[in-house]
C-alpha cells in the first residue's frame, strides 16, 4: 500500500464507532477519567473492522465496504442518540447502498478522503471543546491533611488485627425515617442484621448529599473543607473528591500496619481505590461510561422493537453485578494468605436507581432509559404518574438486605478469625430531593443513613445514636487499635450537583 492509497484509506467508519464516547466524555469530563472510554471504543472498532472485512468480501473492495458500513456504523452505534427517524433513515441507506453498489460495482474511493475530513471534524470538535473547558477550570488541590495518614499505636494491641469490610450501600437510609415515611417494618430495614449480632444505629448521618462528597470525608476522616483547597467553590471538576477517595488516609494507614486492600468497584468513576492488592468484579463489567453510552446506540431500538423495555439488557448486567458482589464477598479474601489481614471495601449501587430487582429478586422490565439519576432526576425521567418512587425503593432494599444478610453469613463462615463489618449508607433515598434547590429537598431523608456495625468479642465499639459518617474509622480506629483519635463535630453540608464544593450548612440532626 502506497502512502497516497494510505491517505485514502475510509477510516470514517471508525471515528463513527468512535463518536459516542467522544460526546459522552465531552459531557461528563469533570468525572470521568482520561481513558474511561477506550474499552468501548476498542470494542466498537473491533466491531467496526469485522464489518468492514466482511463488506470487503461481499462488495469486492474496501471503499464501497466502508460507504455502506458508515451509516450502519451510524445506526448501530448513535441509533437511539440521533433519534428513531434519522436511526431508521441510515439503516435503509446502508441497505440501499449495499444493494446498489452490489448491482454496480462503481469506483467509490475518491469520496473516502471528504468521508474522513467530514468525520474528523465531528469527532475533533468535542475534543478540542473538552480540552478548552478543562483548562478553563481551577480545580480544588488536596490540602496537607490529605497527605497525613491516620494516627495508630505503633503495636496496635499486639494482637493479630481483624479483617474489616467496609460495605456502602448507595442510597441505603436510616431505618427511623424508612419506618416513618416508607412504611417499612423494622424487621425488614434493620433485622436482618441484628439477628446476626450486628449493633443498629436508627440515626446515623451523613455529612453530605453526594456520594462521592460523602464517601470521601467518611474515608479520609475529616470535612472536605479541611482535605481540600477550593479557590472557585463554583467549579464542577470531581475530579479532587475521585484523588481523596482513590488513595484515602484509611486505606493508607491500613496498608502501612500490613493489611491487604481487596475492592469490589460499582462502576462508578468517582469511588474507585488504587493501590488495592485485589480487585473483583464480575466478567461482564460494564462501567459507568459504557452503560449510558450501550443506551445511545441501537440496543434500545431492537429491545422495543421486540417488544422487550428499552433498557432491558442494562438492567440484565445490572442486576448481574449486584449479584456477583453478594455472591462474592465471602470470597473477598482468595489468593490472601491467612495470616495476612484484609481491608474490603464494596460499594453495592443498591438500593440506589436504577430499580432492578422486585423484593423477591425477580427482574423487573424497562420502562425508561436506564439511568442511575436519583432525586429530581429520576422524576425527570419517569414522571410522577407511574409506580411511586417509595414504592420501588422498598421493592429492590426488600431483597438486597435479604442478599446482604446471606453475604454476611458467607463472610463469618469464611474468615479465618473474627471480622469487623460496617454496612453503612453514603446518603439515604432521594423520593424528596432536588439536586439544585435546598429548600426543595426533605433534608432528613437524604442525610439519615442506615449504619450496622459487627464486631468481634473484646472489641468495645463506642458508638452512638446520631452519629455521623465522617467519624466511622475514627471509632473503629480507636476500637480496634487503642488509637486516640479525635471525632470530629458532627456537621452537615447541603452541595447542589452542579457546583459540589459550594456548600451550605444545614441543621438536620435528629435527637
Amino acid at each position: 500500500m502506497t502512502l497516497r492509497s494510505l491517505g485514502r484509506f475510509p477510516v470514517y467508519p471508525f471515528l463513527v464507532a468512535a463518536l459516542p464516547t467522544i460526546y459522552f466524555q465531552e459531557a461528563n469530563f469533570r468525572m470521568l477519567g482520561t481513558w474511561d472510554g477506550l474499552r468501548l471504543t476498542l470494542l466498537y472498532w473491533l466491531v467496526t473492522l469485522g464489518l468492514l472485512l466482511l463488506g470487503r468480501l461481499v462488495w469486492k473492495d474496501i471503499h464501497r465496504a466502508a460507504l455502506v458500513i458508515g451509516p450502519l456504523a451510524v445506526f448501530l452505534f448513535l441509533g437511539q442518540k440521533v433519534g428513531a427517524a434519522a436511526a431508521v433513515a441510515c439503516l435503509t441507506m446502508a441497505l440501499g447502498l449495499g444493494i446498489l453498489l452490489k448491482r454496480r460495482p462503481v469506483d467509490v474511493s475518491r469520496g473516502s478522503v471528504p468521508l474522513n475530513a467530514m468525520v474528523f471534524v465531528l469527532a475533533a470538535m468535542p475534543l478540542v471543546q473538552t480540552v478548552l473547558a478543562a483548562r478553563a477550570q481551577t480545580p480544588p488541590v488536596p490540602t496537607a491533611l490529605f497527605r497525613d495518614s491516620l494516627e495508630l499505636p505503633t503495636d496496635p494491641n499486639g494482637q493479630q488485627p481483624p479483617d474489616i469490610y467496609f460495605l456502602l450501600l448507595d442510597g441505603l437510609g436510616q431505618p427511623t425515617y424508612l419506618e416513618e415515611e416508607f412504611d417499612l417494618p423494622p424487621k425488614l430495614v434493620e433485622g436482618v442484621l441484628k439477628e446476626r449480632g450486628f449493633q443498629v444505629l436508627r440515626l446515623a448521618e451523613a455529612n453530605y448529599p453526594q456520594t462521592a462528597l460523602s464517601l470521601a470525608a467518611t474515608l479520609n476522616a475529616g470535612y472536605i473543607q479541611e482535605l481540600l483547597e477550593v479557590p472557585d467553590p463554583e467549579c464542577a471538576d470531581r475530579h479532587p473528591l475521585a484523588e481523596l477517595i482513590a488513595d484515602n488516609r484509611t486505606a493508607r494507614t491500613l496498608r502501612g500496619i500490613g493489611y491487604d486492600v481487596v475492592t469490589f468497584p460499582s462502576g462508578y468513576p468517582l469511588t474507585r481505590m488504587d493501590n488495592v492488592t485485589r480487585i473483583r468484579h464480575p466478567l461482564i463489567d460494564p462501567g459507568f461510561l459504557e452503560y449510558y453510552t450501550l443506551e445511545e446506540g441501537a440496543l434500545p431500538l431492537i429491545q422495543t422493537t421486540l417488544g422487550r423495555g428499552p433498557s432491558d439488557l442494562s438492567f440484565a448486567m445490572r442486576r448481574g453485578r449486584l449479584e456477583y458482589v453478594f455472591d462474592h464477598l465471602g470470597r473477598a479474601r482468595e489468593g490472601i494468605p491467612d495470616s495476612r489481614p484484609v481491608f474490603v471495601f464494596a460499594h453495592i449501587m443498591a438500593p440506589h436507581p436504577p430499580f432492578v430487582f422486585s423484593r423477591t429478586g425477580e427482574g423487573l422490565s424497562s420502562r425508561k432509559p436506564f439511568a442511575f439519576a436519583d432525586g429530581n432526576h429520576w422524576y425527570d425521567i419517569h414522571g410522577r404518574d407511574g409506580t411511586p418512587y417509595y414504592i420501588m425503593y422498598s421493592e429492590q432494599l426488600t431483597y438486597v438486605m435479604k442478599r446482604l444478610g446471606e453475604a454476611v453469613d458467607d463472610i463469618l463462615a469464611s474468615s479465618p478469625r473474627p471480622p469487623v463489618i460496617i454496612v453503612q449508607g453514603d446518603h439515604g433515598p432521594g423520593s424528596k430531593m432536588h439536586h439544585e434547590r435546598p429548600a426543595y429537598s426533605d433534608h432528613r431523608e437524604r442525610m439519615g443513613i442506615f449504619s450496622a456495625w459487627y464486631a468481634p468479642p473484646g472489641v468495645d465499639l463506642e458508638l452512638a445514636e446520631g452519629s455521623t459518617a465522617v467519624n466511622t474509622f475514627p471509632i473503629l480506629f480507636n476500637a480496634v487499635f487503642g488509637a486516640r483519635l479525635p471525632l470530629a463535630d458532627d456537621r452537615f453540608y447541603y452541595a447542589r450537583m452542579s457546583a459540589p464544593y459550594a456548600f451550605l450548612e444545614l441543621k438536620v440532626k435528629t435527637d
